[in-house]
């Protein structure tokens, strides 16, 4: 930390073939943090960061939630895999798991599939698509039972942020921030967060909510017409 105080030692760093990374940070003896690693951006990836993160994650992601085709790509079932044994390895640790784009897709469908979910102390995930549209009834009621111990922050203004059409069909408790308009990338890399005197983050009214639900509402039925012909009721279940 930039203030020399010490979170703990990095212990094991995961980087698997379909592209899946994390870090993994031992914090005295019964805690251990996941940071999941987001996508790593345009300019500064390297020749397989189209390939894994964006042709085979985020985009095929997105287009999912639109046309409610739960296709997984294969790195989420990494990243669900990864952490079930993470913790079966760790019988008597509690994990603190946070992500950020790709790293909140991860966390998210990590967390619907975690075989220890009482061993979940928390969960920090910022500005990833919601992936509850995606999940099979089983997966819903475990992240139910996760509900109060998941914090999903989004600003409405991110593109990304897809598919948080209410405050009850989400992943965790959803967070609105209070933001200002920046560039598309400052506003889903936090540029447009607000804080207050304190440095504490600023939350949004529901307005913001309604706002991003019409945008978002408007995409669905867009993409479902051309796809079917007619609108489904699938994102109100």
């Amino acid at each position: 930390m930039p203030d020399q105080t010490l979170i703990g030692q990095v212990e094991r760093v995961i980087n698997t073939a379909d592209g899946f990374r994390d870090t993994v940070v031992k914090r005295g003896p019964p805690k251990k943090i996941v940071l999941l690693r987001g996508s790593s951006g345009i300019r500064h990836g390297d020749p397989t960061t189209w390939t894994n993160e964006w042709l085979r994650v985020n985009l095929p992601v997105g287009d999912a939630i639109l046309h409610q085709l739960p296709d997984i790509p294969a790195e989420m079932w990494t990243a669900a895999n990864c952490l079930n044994q993470l913790m079966a390895n760790n019988p008597a640790a509690t994990f603190y798991i946070y992500g950020h784009s790709l790293g909140s897709i991860n966390g998210q469908f990590a967390l619907a599939n975690c075989r220890y979910p009482e061993r979940v102390a928390g969960a920090w995930l910022y500005e990833g698509p919601n992936l509850y549209w995606l999940l099979n009834a089983r997966q819903r009621k475990r992240i139910l039972n996760l509900r109060c111990r998941i914090f999903n922050y989004i600003d409405s203004r991110d593109v990304v942020a897809l598919g948080y059409l209410d405050a009850q069909h989400t992943i965790g408790l959803l967070q609105i921030m209070q933001s200002i308009l920046v560039s598309p990338i400052g506003q889903h890399m936090w540029g447009g967060y607000q804080f207050d005197q304190t440095g504490r983050l600023l939350l949004a009214d529901d307005a913001e909510l309604q706002y991003r639900s019409l945008l978002d509402r408007y995409l669905f039925e867009r993409a479902q017409r051309q796809s079917h012909g007619h609108i489904s009721n699938t994102f109100t279940e």
